[in-house]
């Protein structure tokens, strides 16, 4: 609206720097978010991250990175900021109620457990379950995590391949 992208396609900088430096900025709200909600769980509700708090945290960024390239991808291909809120808002919590974030997916019936294997949010939820409620080790989530940083490079390079300076 302000014109801004127009002024930076005058620059030198090249459209992957650009979109990496948007990136980057979702990227750093996001742990930020991420690293509120940690603290406050621990905090305030005495939340217990179990014995692999390193890969809980490697997972969560994953997660972020994740999160950080939709954004991206959603903020390039909108044409309006009304748009891109709507469809942000329709998606996560779409993805957070198929994914088992609201309530826990061994509750509901069998389609939707497989059905949650095969989303983003739902590898999430699985990875934090397993090293958090079940005890499986590190070695169980290596493919959440591997998913979802493909799926973060993925959708990034898509986003940059989509992105516009209008």
């Amino acid at each position: 609206e302000k014109g801004l992208l127009r002024r930076l396609a005058a620059t030198p900088i090249n459209r992957s720097s650009i979109v990496l430096g948007k990136w980057g900025g979702k990227m750093f709200l996001g742990l930020i978010q991420i690293s509120f909600a940690m603290l406050a769980g621990t905090f305030l509700f005495g939340m217990n991250w179990g014995q692999d708090f390193p890969f809980v945290v490697i997972l969560m960024f994953a997660w972020g990175a994740f999160c950080a390239s939709c954004g991206l991808l959603l903020g390039t291909i909108g044409r309006t900021e009304g748009q891109v809120s709507g469809l942000g808002v329709l998606l996560s919590m779409g993805l957070a109620a198929l994914g088992g974030c609201w309530w826990p997916i061994e509750i509901t019936p069998a389609s939707m457990q497989l059905l949650q294997k095969f989303l983003p949010s739902g590898w999430a939820m699985d990875g934090m379950h397993k090293l958090i409620n079940f005890g499986d080790g590190p070695a169980s989530i290596m493919p959440h995590i591997a998913a979802l940083f493909v799926g973060a490079l993925l959708i990034g390079w898509l986003a940059q391949r989509k992105f516009r300076f209008q």
